[in-house]
């Protein structure tokens, strides 16, 4: 079987993107402890403020859709990346409530919407559907790899007795922004043409299609059931129910990231060869499996056990990852016309907005409230209807858009404007 040879445009949007996801790494887990225990601004308000940052990206996230549409995703990408640098480096020296708001509101405008500029240019200058799938594959590889060594690094030198250790991190991670902004300015522009005669375009005809609203439909439960519940869940459930330390929810999390950087090219391979409403099956039935034994990780078992379900749960969660990334972002790509991706990019990542802005209270009450094993029977609910879900769009899709068949060649690079 043919492999797509990517293009040099891809190779340099897949290497910033690595880049700027070193610096995500470095300081991923820090903000809360930087601007509470360092700081000392109290947890709840620096509650208050994260939450405020998401739910400021849940707004910006359509209003960037509509740009990418019309300006094209290059100068929108150049812009929210130096964004997320100011936002970065305003943290970096935010002393107080007051000081640390406009830095958490910046990222809040920037950040979020990233996820879509990012995925409407990587699957603009990949128009074909094999190297599109090939493309996401590859990217997702080289996202963990960097967060997962950035996230060793921010360990080693991060000391809560030192403001100047978080102050360089985050610094750092502004910079790695910086240089994935030099870098796209070097990218195509990709604008779609607006053919005359055609209706205005909006949100309304990114859900005209059946098989983008059963994939967008599909993206909103899988958020609920894996990144969401995975950020809040695993040290919530992983502590109060499990009793496992936070070494080894540390330590899960790098279990998960060698499985994803492992195994992603081979189950690129397994994925080739499969309906991709199947491959999207497969990421439900996974998950379900993973969530199972999460929960079973709460039994009165010996601390060996607990801890062994804890790996394992997070191994299997990356194996998951690895069928999602070269399925879903695709599918939403491949099934939405030009004039309209990055409208339809934009509402893949409000589902995801929309799940780490709620996803976190439900899961602490309900753990608090004595119904964990409710909540864990729940996720496991969830990825069986994305199975349900997968069979419903294997009805919906043609057969070439369900099965990509071999690699094509690659396609010469999209004109830029």
């Amino acid at each position: 079987m043919k492999s797509t040879r990517l293009s040099r445009a891809t190779w340099l949007l897949i290497a910033g993107n690595a880049v700027s996801s070193l610096g995500t790494g470095l300081i991923l887990p820090l903000t809360l402890i930087y601007l509470h225990q360092v700081r000392g601004i109290a947890l709840p308000v620096v509650g208050l403020l994260l939450a405020a940052s998401g739910a400021i990206g849940l707004v910006a996230v359509p209003v960037s859709g509509i740009l990418l549409d019309r300006i094209g995703s290059r100068p929108v990408l150049i812009v929210l990346l130096a964004g997320q640098a100011l936002g970065e480096a305003g943290v970096a020296w935010a002393h107080s409530a007051a000081t640390a708001l406009p830095a958490v509101v910046i990222l809040g405008i920037s950040t979020a919407p990233a996820f879509p500029a990012f995925q409407t240019t990587l699957a603009g200058i990949n128009p074909d559907p094999a190297g599109q799938q090939h493309a996401f594959a590859i990217n997702f590889t080289g996202l963990n790899a960097g967060v997962g060594i950035g996230g060793a690094v921010g360990a080693v030198v991060a000391n809560v007795h030192h403001p100047g250790s978080f102050q360089v991190l985050f610094l750092a991670n502004a910079l790695s922004c910086l240089i994935y902004a030099l870098v796209a300015t070097r990218l195509p522009n990709l604008r779609p043409v607006h053919e005359p005669g055609l209706p205005r375009a909006g949100y309304r005809e990114v859900l005209t299609s059946r098989a983008l609203r059963t994939v967008l439909l599909a993206t909103l439960v899988l958020a609920f059931t894996g990144y969401a519940a995975l950020d809040s869940g695993l040290p919530a459930y992983g502590t109060v129910e499990a009793h496992v330390s936070v070494r080894i929810i540390a330590l899960s999390l790098t279990v998960n990231t060698i499985v994803i950087v492992a195994a992603q090219l081979f189950v690129l391979r397994l994925i080739r060869r499969l309906r991709r409403s199947r491959a999207l099956a497969m990421i439900g039935l996974i998950w379900a499996v993973a969530w199972a034994i999460f929960g079973i990780s709460a039994l009165p078992l010996s601390p060996g056990l607990r801890i062994a379900c804890v790996l394992v749960f997070n191994g299997l969660f990356g194996l998951g990852e690895t069928f999602m990334a070269p399925t879903v972002p695709p599918l939403v790509n491949s099934l939405a016309p030009d004039r309209i991706r990055g409208r339809a990019n934009a509402l893949s990542s409000v589902a995801y907005s929309v799940a780490f802005v709620t996803s976190p209270a439900i899961c602490t009450a309900m753990i608090a409230a004595g119904f964990a094993a409710v909540w864990i029977v729940l996720l496991c609910l969830g990825c069986f209807g994305t199975v349900l879900l997968a069979v419903r769009l294997g009805r919906q899709l043609s057969r070439s858009q369900d099965r990509l068949g071999p690699a094509r060649a690659a396609v010469a690079e999209p004109a830029s404007v």
